[in-house]
């Protein structure tokens, strides 16, 4: 079953992506300034995340992460599994599978890679976000490393199908900077800035995958 729909999902991100035009439909007004005036370097970070994809109750489900509360700009936020590259990670790709493991559990030797989507610059932090979907066989048993991650969501991947889960709201930074921005609501969680671009770019790519011999 995940085999076919990774298939599909590979054949179509051999095809085509979507790129920053389907990042754009998730950004925020100050983030598209960013986009024109503010542009990756030579010396920003390197970060690799992944879409991690299981089978469940006849349906292919994936899983984000709350992250736990610290002293950052991320702190509390729903985000992808991943992290910073480290020199001796092979690829960005092996960061993506190995923050993932560290993160939630899942052994790096079960994850199969599908594919890469479109690089992401986030100004705030200077990194460069570099996605990879993947998927295991069997739904993992997640173990959750509590010092970076205080909640692991699961969520059917055909939830971004529904346009109804878009919603606006002002999100403040701090006492000097607010602005308006779209988020998904996934499973009662408030999913935007760099995470649903990302998340906009693969549903996208859903668009195009055949769900109906899953039914």
């Amino acid at each position: 079953m995940i085999q076919t729909i990774a298939l599909q999902i590979k054949n179509t991100i051999n095809n085509c992506l979507p790129g920053e035009v389907a990042h754009l439909k998730m950004s925020s007004e100050i983030r598209m300034n960013d986009f024109i005036f503010r542009k990756e370097h030579e010396n920003s970070k390197k970060c690799g995340v992944l879409i991690l994809l299981f089978p469940f109750n006849n349906k292919i489900y994936s899983a984000l992460i709350l992250r736990a509360e610290y002293d950052g700009i991320h702190s509390g936020q729903v985000a992808l599994p991943g992290g910073k590259y480290e020199k001796t990670d092979l690829n960005i790709i092996q960061t993506a599978i190995r923050e993932t493991s560290e993160e939630i559990g899942v052994k790096m030797n079960d994850i199969h890679i599908i594919g890469s989507l479109t690089k992401l610059y986030i100004p705030p932090s200077d990194y460069i976000v570099y996605p990879s979907i993947g998927y295991v066989s069997a739904k993992p048993e997640f173990i959750p490393d509590s010092n970076e991650v205080k909640k692991v969501i699961e969520y059917s991947i055909e939830t971004l199908l529904d346009d109804t889960i878009i919603k606006t709201k002002e999100f403040h930074i701090n006492a000097n900077i607010s602005f308006n921005a779209p988020f998904f609501e996934i499973e009662n969680h408030i999913v935007w800035g760099a995470t649903a671009m990302i998340l906009s770019e693969f549903k996208e790519i859903l668009k195009k995958i055949n769900f109906n011999y899953l039914r």
